[in-house]
């Protein structure tokens, strides 16, 4: 019985996996906890920049929704009155009063709400607000 061929490279020594394999562990390990949580927390402008967001966090929402209100208040100006259905109008009506928050529904269902829909999205986003942010969908198309 034929144990090792000698055109063959030897079989590696366990020495030889430990001292591949330690370098890679210590990497590992290292990378860990430098991206710990116990690390990102201790860092004292982190801590201020999350304080921040949690007292700022209303407060933006209700600039984004301010912003959000005067530019309906714009694009109301620009279509005829009645051009949206008081069900579209109702919604985005109840969505502001609610404060910009929840999930709202305000279905275009016409060309002249589906229009609207559209320059709000864009207006909305030239202010630096995300498309999640606007309350148009429409709840049949949700599954």
């Amino acid at each position: 019985m034929l144990l090792w061929d000698h055109q063959m490279p030897p079989p590696p020594r366990k020495t030889d996996i430990m001292m591949r394999t330690i370098p890679g562990l210590l990497i590992a390990a290292l990378l860990a906890a430098l991206t710990s949580p116990a690390m990102a927390d201790s860092d004292p402008e982190l801590d201020s920049y999350k304080a921040d967001m949690q007292t700022g966090e209303k407060s933006w929402r209700a600039q984004k929704c301010a912003v959000y209100q005067e530019t309906r208040d714009e694009m109301l100006d620009e279509i005829p009155r009645g051009a949206l259905s008081p069900e579209f109008a109702k919604a985005e009506e109840d969505y502001i009063e609610n404060g910009c928050a929840g999930r709202a529904y305000a279905c275009p269902k016409s060309k002249t709400e589906l229009d609207y829909a559209n320059k709000m999205s864009f207006a909305m986003m030239s202010h630096g607000l995300s498309g999640t942010f606007l309350p148009y969908g429409c709840k049949s198309s949700i599954q």
